[in-house]
């Protein structure tokens, strides 16, 4: 059996019409946006350092992003959300994978983003973009990653063993990058 849409209840799914789902993965984005720039100031504020080329940029973000405290949503909130999101190089996204903070600025991405997104492809985060941060507790998850990582590698076989080394490695060198060029943020702002 098949089910064929009028494209007036269709194009409700899927664009950006008043009804559609695009409005409430705005909220949802800008919510968790908000959420990772809190997350971050408190983070600062206990003592962490953070290293990266958008380090300065995160901190005055974090500083300027209001905390979500809950509330009922107004239909206008999701209208607020999309001018959040726009916020070029102010918006802050949490990439869990890659033990890091996207302070999103298009201009600077390397994970080569659609042109006019307002948001990063977390999976495709590349080593050396002009977007990232690190707080200490990234440097952390690294460094265990890469103890978690030795461990399998042990018994692992032959090019297997050899490539998660390898990984190891990396995630070694990255973490061991943070805690050489880590700041607090006094010392950047």
């Amino acid at each position: 059996m098949r089910t064929v849409l009028d494209a007036r209840i269709s194009s409700g799914y899927g664009t950006r019409s008043r009804n559609g789902i695009h409005s409430v993965l705005d909220v949802e984005t800008g919510l968790a946006a908000a959420d990772t720039a809190v997350l971050l100031r408190d983070r600062v504020a206990d003592g962490e350092k953070v290293s990266g080329p958008a380090a300065r940029r995160s901190l005055t973000a974090a500083a300027t992003t209001p905390r979500f405290e809950g509330r009922i949503a107004p239909g206008t909130f999701a209208k607020k959300a999309a001018q959040f999101l726009a916020r070029d190089g102010l918006v802050l996204y949490d990439n869990p994978d890659a033990s890091l903070i996207c302070a999103f600025k298009h201009d600077n991405a390397l994970c080569a983003p659609d042109p006019g997104a307002t948001a990063p492809r977390q999976y495709a985060c590349q080593p050396g973009c002009g977007n990232t941060i690190r707080t200490d507790a990234h440097a952390c998850q690294l460094q265990e990653r890469d103890d978690d990582i030795d461990k399998l590698a042990a018994h692992a076989p032959g090019r297997v063993g050899k490539r998660m080394r390898t990984n190891a490695h990396r995630l070694r060198e990255t973490a061991a990058a943070h805690r050489a060029t880590a700041q607090t943020a006094e010392t950047l702002t």
